[in-house]
């Protein structure tokens, strides 16, 4: 994700960052100083840091903090907190998002137009790591808005290099290129860093395919961050050059250049900057044929994706929704208790005069205009968020196939394992016979010799085959590990259905070998072809599936002991008038039906908590209904079963 390391976390750009100034501050540390001065220069310890090792930086951003909470510095707890979330975004996005909430609330309740802005920029890069594009360009322009106010100069020149930046990410190049070149020119008349600019300037000639110019670019991008000491943007600097080294057909330039990204990368801490690195290197190796490289950076790689990206963030995530709707049903019940307040004040207004009355009322519709703003803001971040997770879900998929396709791939591995251990027998009786040391053994039988050697081909036979059975279902898991949505192509719905059941029901057999379901599929024959993404449309005919076998295997358990219960699965496909319709019926506890009205909702689950997110469902129905145009609809008897009844149009 190239061109999100942005600005410094400080309220104003840092000069050349050494370690001159870096000893200088610490030097000050041990003066006697007020516990306001110190908490300010924690800070700036935390700001020169950033730029050279994340994790330093985050011990005296806590430091700072924890002495500003101790002597009540509001203002210097607000410094604290953006410092704390800048040091944390690499590592923990959702804690990081939290902590900028809290500095910009501070920053408004005391009217600090300085600390705001820098918390608005501070909350848009984690949109353009989110890529929302909206929410993302909301938050810069807001915060250069502030800087322009308050004609801040320097900040100003952050703030239009995030913009281009960010234009880049969204591929608006031309926009890119206009903010970029006016955050150039004003950094040089103000003589301030230009190696972030440099690197967007790089990027957008690179997109562009003016070669030499984002060579020109990068290279100046790389010794100017040198000159600074700025790891980060070094890291940046070097991961475009090795980009453009690719682009231009020499992988040996581009492997270098990466590798030196992903060095500094490292030291910095910045894990996205360690994950560009290291997905251009596994691509670079993989080709120029060197496996062990290869599956040395995709290793990296994915450590690095489950770093940023792992389930237990996701759920912070969600942790992170909960509070804000919290907040937001906190501030509803605050402006009915305004509105009801106010009500009493002009029921004593009319008592006083229609002069007062007026005044009370104007206050009341400016109290009532700002509250729905910042609840409107409040929802739209919800929503942003909510969204999110709702694309995280899809990778919960990827794990009920897995679990299915490794199942399957245990069987033609042991038979390849088997066929070789007897293989290998047949080939010493051979060699033992031919070759007695003695030279007085029995004379060699020819008809024996011919007898293992066709046992032996025909092993080999069946090794070749099992082996090209295990190479089809690689090839099928690496198809379903594909993220994105795929092209519509015409299936046979009923070849769909019979393997997505098959998957799901050796997902079950992993998880849970003692639950036996009985299993009834009635696919109709001659059933027109369907338009579909067949990767998301498996998707969701598995969530179906496993969810039937999760409530079978829950009322399986819940049966008192000598109970005859037998679970049991029916599945019916069906052509209906201009379409063909899936029925997937089970007979396990049912649904009231207030769960039924709440069941295709974002985040409304009946499973316990850690089993499962409540957005299985919900994908599943957006992929049914936006994605293709059909119809997912659920009917159900408590204690009797349920149905779900999916359509697609033909």
């Amino acid at each position: 994700m190239p061109g999100l390391g942005l600005a410094a976390p400080g309220p104003k750009p840092v000069p050349a960052v050494s370690h001159v100034v870096l000893d200088s501050l610490r030097h000050l540390l041990q003066l006697p100083q007020t516990d306001y001065d110190r908490v300010l220069l924690l800070c700036q310890v935390s700001d020169q840091l950033w730029t050279q090792r994340t994790d330093s930086a985050a011990v005296y951003a806590q430091q700072a903090l924890a002495l500003a909470r101790r002597v009540h510095y509001r203002h210097g707890e607000g410094e604290a907190l953006n410092r704390l979330g800048a040091a944390l975004r690499e590592s923990n996005l959702a804690r990081s998002l939290e902590l900028f909430q809290q500095s910009l609330h501070i920053a408004r309740a005391t009217r600090d137009r300085a600390l705001t802005a820098q918390n608005l920029r501070s909350i848009g890069i984690i949109y353009v790591y989110l890529r929302d594009r909206r929410q993302a360009l909301s938050y810069y322009f807001q915060a250069l808005k502030i800087g322009e106010q308050l004609h801040d100069e320097r900040r100003v020149v952050i703030e239009l290099s995030n913009i281009g930046l960010a234009y880049d990410v969204f591929g608006q190049l031309d926009s890119a290129r206009l903010y970029q070149e006016r955050a150039l020119v004003l950094a040089r008349r103000l003589r301030t860093p230009t190696n972030y600019i440099l690197y967007g300037l790089g990027n957008e000639a690179r997109r562009r395919g003016e070669v030499a110019l984002a060579r020109s670019y990068y290279y100046q991008s790389i010794a100017e961050s040198k000159k600074v000491g700025h790891l980060r943007s070094l890291n940046f600097a070097y991961v475009g050059l090795a980009e453009l080294y690719q682009q231009m057909g020499r992988p040996d330039s581009s492997i270098y250049y990466a590798r030196l990204g992903c060095q500094v990368g490292r030291t910095n801490g910045f894990l996205r900057g360690v994950l560009n690195a290291s997905t251009l290197l596994t691509q670079d190796f993989k080709r120029r044929g060197a496996a062990d490289s290869a599956l040395k950076y995709q290793s990296l790689m994915l450590v690095m994706k489950d770093t940023l990206f792992g389930q237990e963030k996701v759920m912070r995530l969600q942790n992170l929704n909960y509070r804000e709707q919290q907040r937001a049903q906190q501030a509803t019940a605050a402006q009915a208790a305004l509105r009801a307040r106010y009500r009493t004040f002009a029921l004593v207004g009319v008592l006083l005069g229609l002069l007062v009355l007026a005044a009370i009322l104007a206050r009341h519709a400016s109290q009532q205009r700002r509250a729905r703003e910042a609840l409107e803001q409040s929802l739209a971040e919800l929503k942003t968020a909510q969204e999110q997770l709702v694309q995280r879900e899809k990778m919960a998929f990827l794990g009920e196939l897995t679990a299915g396709i490794a199942h399957e791939l245990q069987n033609p591995l042991n038979f390849v394992k088997n066929f070789a251990e007897v293989s290998t027998g047949l080939v010493d009786e051979i060699t033992g016979e031919q070759h007695d040391p003695t030279g007085q053994g029995p004379a060699r039988n020819a008809m024996l010799e011919a007898e293992i050697l066709s046992g032996l081909k025909q092993n080999l036979q069946q090794i070749s085959q099992h082996g090209q059975r295990a190479t089809s279902i690689i090839k099928g898991m690496l198809e379903h590990s594909r993220t994105g949505t795929g092209p519509r192509e015409t299936v046979n719905l009923n070849t769909l259905v019979h393997d997505s059941l098959r998957l799901a029901q050796q997902g079950l057999r992993t998880q849970d070998k003692g639950c036996e379901v009985q299993l009834t599929t009635t696919l109709a024959s001659g059933l027109p072809p369907v338009s579909v993404v067949p990767l998301d449309m498996g998707r969701v005919l598995i969530n179906l599936f496993t969810n039937a076998f999760y409530a079978l295997q829950q009322c399986q358990y819940q049966q008192p002991a000598g109970t005859a219960y037998r679970p049991e699965l029916t599945v019916t496909t069906q052509a209906v008038p201009g379409e063909v319709e899936v029925r997937i019926r089970d007979n396990g506890t049912g649904m009231p039906a207030d769960v039924q009205a709440r069941v295709f909702q974002p985040f409304f689950t009946t499973k316990p908590v850690g089993e499962g997110t409540g957005l299985g469902l919900s994908l599943s129905y957006d992929i049914v209904t936006t994605g293709h145009g059909g119809t997912l609809r659920v009917e159900s008897r408590e204690g009797e079963g349920t149905e779900f009844i999916l359509t697609l149009p033909v």
